[in-house]
């Protein structure tokens, strides 16, 4: 078993962290403050190879396998998850989606511009009513003629504000549960189609958030994605894909965090040495580059596995549990060390502790992958 990087994974690694240092972070504390995604910043990192790593390189992408997609996204989380997410979101999952379960019309017109950074678009499921369970989708299409008609609403959408097109999943019959469900593109231009942005969050303040409104929108049959009923198992390759930019995000993050505490750590004095010297800051340093590295080994694992197109619901969710759980841990307590500094965005380690917050939601809370990993190893259900 080999835990070197290539050097083709080294270079990635490398050119990623330039693009975050160099394109990330000079902006980041101005835009945060303001809750400011800035959507040109997809074109500067599909033009680096960067956007769509793991697409295939027919539609734009650059057809590497999982770890080295992994690699990519985890030092560019290392400036900003959530700057990150937003940016990178559409060729993640609604962009993987429609790859596995759309016509190749509609990945020939969307996948192309989408993984240049030329689209932005958005992959639709929350409700505020249908969280974790997809079955309480409320949003309804109903069919007239050779149309559907389309209403409800959907929320907390990563670039719900500005997509030009949107994948979604709405209830063709709500007798059916799930498998009543399917899946629909849109674009933003479409009568009965609105969005509105969302602020005032305390976490993901350099991402996009907006709410979807669908108020008698007519959709031409050809767009429907995949068959009715599969819209939830079409989906999973996407939401997969996710889970793992989350954990590789995590692991970015908490790298930041522990690289800042060793850094200040040597620097701040008090009681007349660095506080690096104190035994309870070296415990926690040491807890925190352990738990680092279980992450990072931990997701890697995973990305080889989803590479080789092994199963491996078991080794995603062990990832992006521990991964979000421990970049939360390191967050809080690098904050900790820098004492009040920690708290201003002058340092990176209170806008990572709060992106982490979100991170610990998105991609199914910690019980959702608790429950799975429970249930993978038990071979049971949890009881209800």
């Amino acid at each position: 078993m080999d835990f070197e990087l290539t050097d083709e994974q080294k270079m990635s690694r490398d050119m990623a962290r330039k693009f975050a240092e160099q394109e990330i972070l000079p902006t980041l504390k101005d835009n945060e403050r303001q809750e400011k995604f800035d959507p040109g910043i997809m074109k500067k990192m599909a033009s680096k190879g960067l956007l769509a790593p793991h697409m295939p390189e027919e539609y734009g992408g650059m057809g590497l396998d999982y770890v080295t997609s992994a690699v990519i996204w985890e030092q560019l989380c290392g400036a900003s998850l959530s700057v990150t997410q937003a940016t990178v979101s559409g060729p993640i999952q609604p962009a993987t989606n429609l790859l596995d379960a759309g016509t190749e019309e509609q990945k020939n017109k969307y996948l192309p511009p989408v993984c240049k950074g030329e689209l932005i678009m958005s992959g639709a499921v929350v409700e505020p009513n249908a969280g974790s369970d997809s079955s309480m989708i409320e949003t309804s299409a109903r069919r007239k003629g050779n149309n559907w008609i389309i209403n409800g609403s959907k929320i907390f959408i990563t670039n719900g504000e500005i997509a030009d097109v949107v994948l979604f999943m709405a209830q063709t019959d709500k007798s059916k549960g799930i498998k009543g469900l399917a899946s629909f593109i849109v674009e933003r231009d479409t009568p009965g189609f609105s969005s509105t942005p969302q602020k005032g969050k305390i976490s993901w303040r350099g991402g996009s958030e907006g709410t979807l409104n669908f108020t008698d929108m007519e959709l031409p049959l050809e767009n429907q994605v995949g068959e009715i009923g599969n819209a939830l198992k079409d989906a999973l390759r996407g939401i997969d894909t996710a889970r793992l930019f989350l954990a590789a995000g995590c692991v970015g993050v908490a790298q930041s965090c522990l690289d800042s505490c060793i850094k200040y750590a040597k620097e701040r004095v008090q009681f007349g040495k660095p506080i690096g010297g104190h035994q309870l800051i070296q415990e926690i340093i040491a807890d925190m580059a352990t738990k680092v590295e279980a992450a990072r080994l931990l997701t890697y694992r995973a990305a080889e596995l989803k590479s080789r197109g092994v199963r491996h619901i078991k080794e995603m969710s062990y990832a992006k549990y521990f991964a979000s759980e421990t970049a939360l841990w390191v967050a809080s307590q690098a904050v900790k060390i820098h004492g009040s500094y920690g708290t201003f965005d002058e340092y990176p380690v209170g806008h990572h502790y709060q992106d982490a917050i979100a991170a610990t939601i998105l991609g199914g809370t910690a019980q959702m992958h608790q429950l799975t990993i429970g249930q993978q190893l038990l071979e049971m259900a949890a009881f209800k």
